[in-house]
């Protein structure tokens, strides 16, 4: 439907009073079946969702909200939009946003607490009927405004450290496990972990995994990290030198493998000859990369659909003890690992600057 009448002006918003008229019905009728709150009659909600689809009728959130007094504005801040990762995730919460009634309205944080911060109270004066969020980092100061104005919040993906309330993310010791354990059936016992931080909850997570697995042969992972910026350039200090000598890696983020495969490049080793890596996030250009990666491959569309069910549940009323559901995960075996030579297989120990996790002081 055009924008501009046939005089070349703007046309006027549709308003629900013209799908009203075009229904046949009476306003009070198209708001009932906008709002689902009453029920009508099959017949009067088919003419109304049609009169909708014809006239491309748009909610207008700020009228809907001063007319019920119940925001139709679901407000959601993740670390960045630049990794593809978290925009599939807000895909999948728009839909259900959407389906129900909802606008969505995004924001990033840039991977910065302070920025995190900020935005969320700059989202708190839209007055949102909820908050799905994926902190930075194992902090969320803002948390505490959010949860005194009452207002719903769900974590996706990852939650901060301490009570975590509702969240929706996938079972990330046992994904790390699973890397480790394909990589230990091929004879790897010294696995280096590359993350792009230690800050985050769920990344420790999948470390820990990697480490319960090493621990039954007498060994730990070594632990690099690698920045949360994911552009492939020179990583800092010893990292890239760390990355040269492993024999094999495991990746814990799409951009991370990015990364890894960048310092492998400049260091003059191949993938898997002379290195085996896993990969997480099991994107589109890692089956089709040569070699081919494998990759832990995470349900990310069922966590957005999850979260926003489980945030509309709240938004209706649903009250009870925190809901935590944890996903599992599929470990997609292709040509990036291979059983490890004698050469390569030695103990690669971690050197100054290169980070070790100590399951004591990192849970």
């Amino acid at each position: 439907m055009s924008l501009f009448g046939e005089d070349g002006a703007i046309k006027p918003p549709v308003t629900m009073k013209d799908v009203a008229n075009r229904a046949g019905v009476s306003i009070a009728t198209v708001s009932n079946v906008l709002s689902g709150e009453k029920p009508v009659r099959a017949k009067s909600r088919e003419q109304v969702l049609a009169a909708v689809k014809a006239l491309n009728y748009r909610i207008n959130p700020a009228a809907s909200y001063l007319r019920s007094g119940r925001s139709k504005i679901v407000a959601a801040v993740v670390p960045t939009l630049d990794n593809p990762f978290f925009p599939t995730i807000l895909a999948a919460v728009e839909a259900g946003c959407q389906k129900d009634g909802y606008e969505l309205i995004v924001a990033s944080s840039a991977n910065q607490p302070e920025v995190e911060e900020a935005r969320i109270r700059a989202l708190m004066h839209w007055k949102p009927a909820g908050f799905i969020v994926i902190p930075c980092s194992g902090e969320l100061p803002a948390r505490k405004q959010i949860e005194a104005s009452k207002i719903p919040l769900v974590f996706a993906d990852r939650a901060p450290d301490g009570e975590p309330g509702d969240f929706v993310e996938i079972d990330n010791v046992t994904a790390g496990a699973s890397a480790a354990r394909h990589l230990t059936q091929l004879g790897h016992r010294h696995i280096t972990v590359c993350t792009p931080s230690l800050s985050v909850r769920n990344l420790r997570e999948r470390i820990q995994g990697v480490a319960q697995v090493l621990a039954e042969f007498g060994t730990e992972p070594v632990v690099v990290e690698t920045g949360l910026g994911g552009v492939p350039e020179a990583l800092p200090g010893e990292a890239e030198a760390q990355i040269g000598r492993a024999s094999a890696i495991v990746a814990l983020m799409n951009t991370t493998t990015l990364q890894v495969l960048a310092a492998l490049n400049r260091a003059g080793r191949s993938v898997p000859h002379d290195v085996s890596l896993i990969g997480f996030d099991d994107y589109s250009w890692m089956p089709v990369a040569r070699p081919s990666i494998t990759a832990i491959r995470q349900p990310v569309d069922l966590i957005g659909r999850l979260a926003w069910s489980q945030l509309l549940e709240r938004i209706n009323g649903a009250s009870g003890a925190p809901v935590h559901r944890r996903l599992p995960v599929e470990l997609v075996l292709r040509e990036s690992t291979t059983s490890p030579s004698a050469e390569r297989e030695t103990p690669v120990l971690p050197t100054e600057g290169a980070a070790v996790l100590s399951l004591a002081t990192r849970r």
